[in-house]
């Protein structure tokens, strides 16, 4: 049974504050006693939550997502709005091109305030897949090259940006850029062998 809208919000809710303890995380401190106590609490929501799993009641692919990309995969480690380590993109296109703005926290570092170049990739191949579907032509990765022209800050406004640059038969030629404001960080260039669902004979 599908989630309803208000389990929809309630899940909502959980993943944005599993994502702020994950980011302090990074950063925490105090004493022995203060951390034992932040251990024993979450040890308690752990045996909740565990008392709950194994029930998913979202649905792995949402085909109704609107001009709103980041809705497609919810529970993406890279895009979905219901995954705590997820960035928090806003996913939409323009035209024909796809564009992901927004910014990376300490759960995404990789050298000091800088982004992870594993992170880097992993959003390019989801964004890069979201141009296909948002032009008609979904496809899996079958390569994907990275560019890293610069380090990618943590904390500033990001904005990448995908176009289909040819299609040959089955395979999708997608470009895409990564800028900090006017400044190129990286680029890429995947390889997507068009998907046709096919009915049950």
């Amino acid at each position: 049974m599908p989630a309803s809208e208000s389990q929809r919000q309630q899940l909502k809710g959980i993943i944005e504050q599993l994502s702020i303890s994950i980011e302090a995380s990074q950063t925490l401190g105090g004493t022995s006693s203060e951390l034992a106590e932040i251990e024993s609490t979450l040890q308690q929501l752990n045996q909740k939550m565990m008392k709950l799993s194994n029930r998913k009641i979202l649905e792995f692919y949402d085909p109704d997502y609107g001009n709103d990309l980041r809705k497609i995969l919810p529970c993406s480690p890279f895009s979905g709005y219901f995954n705590p380590i997820a960035a928090k993109l806003k996913i939409y296109s323009v035209d024909d091109t796809v564009v992901a703005e927004g910014e990376f926290g300490l759960i995404h570092q990789g050298p000091p305030n800088c982004v992870h170049g594993g992170i880097i990739s992993g959003v390019y191949d989801q964004v890069l897949a979201y141009c296909g579907i948002a032009n008609g032509t979904p496809g899996f990765t079958a390569s994907l090259r990275i560019n890293y022209l610069k380090p990618t800050p943590l904390f500033k406004p990001l904005r990448f940006s995908c176009q289909i640059s040819k299609i040959d038969e089955r395979q999708i030629h997608i470009e895409g850029q990564c800028y900090c404001v006017e400044e190129l960080l990286s680029t890429a260039e995947g390889l997507f062998i068009h998907y046709e669902k096919r009915d049950n004979p």
